[in-house]
Order: structure tokens, then C-alpha cells, then sequence
């Protein structure tokens, strides 16, 4: 009988484990997109600083604009981590072209305000990656947990479901 009983206490520390696991995945989702939303909202910097310096300044941010707006858009409709980190990746990629623009241009590269908010995007873009590191390390191993519950009967008590991989 006590057999019986440490069998149900071990099903219940895993089952707990398992949801604070997930929880934690949620709580990592939720400050990676504000991390984004910190990054993003440097744009409109960057665009403002960079308008003296270029002669088709429309055309270079053009596509970053646009890219802005379906991300709002996301974020206003649902917050589906997947679909936000594609058009992140698209925004990192059109910084990135961005910047380089912005590397050929010397005067530019002395703007005490345009290096502000490099370094700030930078120090942003790095938290971004080390929390979706992070967010990916969690979710693997989730998703190990997830496995082990799948094959063992613990699946006929609780009904937690894998979480894609990013």
C-alpha cells in the first residue's frame, strides 16, 4: 500500500514539475515579445536620426515600416509566438541591412544619437537571443518530460501537450 501511495506522490511531483515548466515557458514567451517591442519601438529613432543623412531615406525604411505594421497587427490579433518570431527575423534582417547603409555613411557613424541607439538596439537584440536560447533549452526539455509522460500510463491523468520547438 505505501508503494501505491509514493507511486501517486511521484506522478503528482512530476505532473507539478510539468506545469511550472510550462509556466515558465509562458512567463520566457511573454518577455521575449516585450523585448521585441522594446526593439522595435527604436525604430521610429533610428528613422527620424537617419532622414538628414540619406537621399531615398523612404526607400531604405520602407520595408521595415511595413514589416512594423504586420507586427502590430500580430500583436493586436494574437500573440502566436511563432508567428511574431518570423517577422522578427524579417525586422532583425532589415535593421541589419539598415545598419550596414548606415556604416557607409561617416558622418552618421559620429552622431552621438545614432550610437545611442545602436547600442541600445544591440543591447536589446542581445537579450533577445539569450532568452530565446534560453526559451529553447526549456522547451526541449518539456518536451523530453512530455515524451516520458506520453509512453508511461501518467498520460491518462494529466493532459499536458508538447510544446514546438522554435
Amino acid at each position: 500500500m505505501e508503494i501505491i501511495y509514493l507511486i501517486i506522490w511521484i506522478i503528482f511531483l512530476f505532473y507539478l514539475f510539468l506545469l511550472s515548466l510550462k509556466i515558465k515557458i509562458l512567463i520566457l514567451e511573454k518577455y521575449i515579445i516585450n523585448c521585441f517591442y522594446k526593439r522595435n519601438n527604436l525604430i521610429p529613432s533610428i528613422y527620424e536620426i537617419t532622414k538628414n543623412y540619406f537621399r531615398k531615406h523612404d526607400e531604405i525604411f520602407s520595408e521595415i515600416i511595413k514589416l512594423k505594421k504586420i507586427n502590430f497587427l500580430e500583436n493586436k490579433i494574437s500573440s502566436n509566438i511563432y508567428k511574431i518570431l518570423y517577422t522578427q527575423k524579417l525586422i532583425h534582417n532589415e535593421l541589419d541591412f539598415i545598419f550596414r547603409v548606415c556604416e557607409k555613411h561617416p558622418k552618421l557613424n559620429t552622431n552621438h544619437k545614432f550610437l545611442y541607439i545602436k547600442d541600445n538596439l544591440l543591447e536589446n537584440s542581445n537579450k533577445i537571443w539569450k532568452n530565446l536560447e534560453l526559451y529553447k533549452k526549456i522547451t526541449n526539455k518539456f518536451n523530453k518530460l512530455i515524451f516520458i509522460k506520453n509512453i508511461s500510463i501518467i498520460w491518462l491523468f494529466f493532459p499536458i501537450n508538447k510544446i514546438n520547438n522554435i
